[in-house]
């Protein structure tokens, strides 16, 4: 897949990536699903970046012998200098199955990033909102299983020494059936939340989990300072009926390889071109 990543000034960048794919067999009464969706917008900056970027990652895998199994994953990021400085992302990941003997995954990631120079004596700030929606459901357990998960955070970065400065996380998992349901933020003292709203479903072949949060950032410098804003959301979703056979495991693993593999490559040119550019 196409890779993006191009540094502007003062103008409109967006990024959009999209993939699928489906596998059919027989059909059956049986049916798995997992859905994980994110977004996350700044708004409100102090000042204008200096530079910003944008990424996306989108992979789908769906591997079976004796049933059908869909599998989409869509990301997009857009950053905005005029008239105001906005920046804003979203990632879905889907997986649908039926039948017997299939997996199916999607993974998404999507970035923003505004570099600034920020002078002595002054307060920097921006306002942002983020949702995470993650449902799962079998119809046939312990025989099928569903999983959906995200993480959205960001981080405010002394880009000199490299030290993180703020952060915020938003954290969540739904597998059914399984045990390590949950959704969960946390934030550095200088990041503020507005009544941030957390709900969940957990237990059953019907599990969710929703998180709604908004809030600023604000921080003093004393002195003048090169700082990144960061964020990352990432979504994943997999549906497997039954647990992987030794073929399905192999075929999995190796998909997942791949993608770690592209990602940790992705980062690495992110990060270089990055530092190359603002040096």
């Amino acid at each position: 897949m196409k890779q993006h990543l191009r540094f502007i000034r003062r103008v409109l960048f967006v990024t959009p990536l999209m993939a699928s794919s489906a596998l059919v067999a027989a059909p059956s009464q049986a049916a798995t699903f997992a859905y994980s969706q994110g977004d996350f917008d700044f708004t409100n900056f102090s000042q204008r970046p200096l530079t910003i970027a944008t990424d996306v990652n989108a992979n789908t895998l769906a591997i079976g012998k004796g049933g059908m199994v869909k599998a989409l994953s869509q990301a997009t990021a857009t950053f905005v200098t005029r008239p105001t400085s906005e920046a804003s992302n979203f990632s879905l990941s889907q997986a649908l199955g039926e039948g017997r003997d299939y997996l199916g995954q999607a993974n998404t990631q999507a970035t923003v990033i505004g570099h600034f120079v920020v002078d002595a004596n002054t307060q920097w700030s921006v306002d942002f909102r983020t949702n995470l929606n993650l449902e799962t459901s079998i119809d046939n357990p312990p025989a099928e299983n569903a999983r959906a998960a995200g993480d959205i955070s960001f981080a405010l970065i002394d880009t000199t020494n490299n030290t993180i400065l703020d952060f915020f996380d938003l954290t969540g998992n739904v597998e059914t059936l399984g045990d390590n349901d949950f959704i969960a933020f946390q934030k550095s003292d200088n990041v503020s939340l507005n009544n941030p709203l957390t709900t969940s479903n957990f237990g059953g072949n019907q599990e969710s989990a929703t998180a709604s949060i908004q809030g600023s950032v604000q921080r003093y410098f004393a002195n003048e300072t090169n700082v990144a804003l960061i964020e990352v959301k990432k979504n994943r979703a997999r549906v497997v009926v039954p647990e992987p056979s030794t073929t399905l495991a192999l075929l999995s693993c190796c998909s997942l390889l791949g993608v770690v593999t592209k990602a940790k490559r992705k980062a690495m040119t992110l990060v270089r071109s990055f530092k190359e550019k603002n040096c």
